[in-house]
């Protein structure tokens, strides 16, 4: 039986001839992006009932924080198009047998690896909540150094999605156009390893 998910065989998933799906691709995407929103809300919340600010410098606070939400939540679909054309170009110039539409689905799909080490990640995240200083200006340089995945947590789930989803992302690209298998594992893991170490700077 073929496996209903890319993650434990990306091989067999993407020979299948339903496969890759621009939909669930979509979907998957969807959901990454109302996860991340969420959690990024609830951090910041729980980070300004931390911090002693006025009534008035929380409200305005939070409407700045409402509007970053949003742009959160495009920025995941817009960074879904980018890093698919990024690695079309590369599949184009192996002569891949199918269209952008395919890179998109396959790219969308190996995302399923980061809502499946999302709660790591977030719970990674939420730890730094009681080390957050009082002092707004303190709070902020505090955010401002530690970054995202200064929890050791945060930072196994980013370094694991990464190989992961590279391995689901080149052997999936690799099975969709009909191309090298080590090529595309090899563009895959360059293109990872240079996501996560800008998550690092």
């Amino acid at each position: 039986m073929a496996p209903s998910t890319p993650l434990r065989d990306p091989s067999a998933y993407f020979q299948r001839h339903d496969r890759p799906s621009l939909s669930i691709a979509a979907g998957v995407i969807l959901t990454e992006a109302i996860l991340i929103s969420i959690t990024v809300w609830l951090f910041l919340q729980q980070v300004m009932a931390q911090v002693n600010v006025s009534p008035a410098e929380r409200a305005s606070v939070n409407h700045a924080i409402s509007g970053g939400i949003i742009g959160v939540f495009i920025g995941i679909f817009f960074g879904w198009l980018l890093f698919a054309a990024i690695f079309h170009v590369f599949v184009w110039f192996a002569s891949g047998d199918r269209g952008f539409g395919t890179t998109l689905a396959v790219v969308g799909e190996a995302d399923l690896v980061s809502i499946v080490l999302f709660p790591i990640a977030a719970a990674g995240l939420f730890m730094m909540v009681s080390e957050i200083p009082s002092n707004p200006a303190a709070a902020a340089e505090f955010l401002e150094q530690t970054g995202p995945y200064t929890s050791p947590l945060s930072l196994l789930a980013s370094f694991v999605g990464f190989i992961w989803k590279a391995a689901v992302q080149g052997i999936g690209l690799a099975e969709a156009h009909g191309i090298s298998v080590s090529k595309m594992l090899t563009v895959a893991l360059v293109l990872g390893f240079l996501g996560f170490f800008s998550n690092l700077v």
